[in-house]
């Protein structure tokens, strides 16, 4: 795997679709045949997701976000592993033209169970509402679209069993994204990189579903009341 860097290549590799007013704002995908686990405990994947945004669009309010995960069994049963969920604001510096991690909420763990299994699922795992996160977006790469990461992290005795993954997708349906991914503490490196691939034309997309509300920032909100007052991988 290697990292990216050149804004060119992100913006040429962008899938978009119109938002218009559903709850979805960025998911779907059609699966591949892979998985990925980065092998090392305390690493979190993750997955750049933009989603299409109006002028007065800056944040993004939370309800709810979905991941697919590709389970594999042994000795018939699912091999049990712990799942963290983040939600992370997306940073962009414009002078090395690079992509980085802001304020970062944990915002499902649970654990997936050994439950018997004749073999390989994807299984849908969800935070259920969410409350109280809202995310600043990043709008400054790529005109009228807002960027976001979603992260997972394996966690357990069996955190770093390839066994169990996040399942690679093709380009979004709703949305648009990168055909790359970043990693937090890769090599116990206690650092964030982006963007990371599975080589040239392969899809390297996680499968991410969220679900929220896209609104103006405070600052903005205020603004436009003013107004209104003057107006009156592994493969399986």
């Amino acid at each position: 795997m290697k990292s990216l860097v050149s804004v060119a290549a992100v913006v040429a590799s962008l899938g978009m679709s119109s938002l218009a007013s559903a709850a979805l704002v960025y998911g779907g995908g059609t699966e591949t045949g892979s998985r990925f686990n980065p092998g090392q405990a305390g690493v979190i994947s993750y997955m750049n997701c933009f989603t299409a945004t109006g002028a007065a669009d800056s944040q993004l309010l939370l309800d709810s976000i979905s991941v697919g995960i590709r389970r594999g069994p042994t000795a018939g049963f699912l091999t049990s592993v712990g799942i963290n969920i983040y939600a992370a604001e997306m940073t962009y510096d414009a002078t090395t033209q690079s992509f980085g991690l802001g304020a970062n909420y944990l915002v499902y763990s649970g654990k997936l169970g050994a439950d018997a299994a004749g073999g390989f699922i994807t299984q849908q795992v969800g935070t259920g509402a969410i409350s109280g996160v809202t995310l600043n977006l990043e709008r400054t790469s790529n005109a009228g679209l807002g960027g976001f990461w979603i992260g997972v992290e394996f966690t357990g005795p069996n955190a770093t069993n390839a066994i169990n993954g996040w399942r690679v997708v093709n380009a979004p349906a709703t949305g648009a994204s990168v055909n790359g991914f970043g990693m937090f503490n890769y090599n116990a490196s206690g650092s964030f990189a982006a963007f990371y691939n599975f080589g040239a034309g392969a899809p390297s997309r996680f499968m991410v579903n969220v679900d929220g509300s896209l609104v103006p920032a405070p600052g903005a909100l205020a603004l436009l009341g003013l107004a209104g007052v003057a107006g009156s991988r592994r493969r399986r």
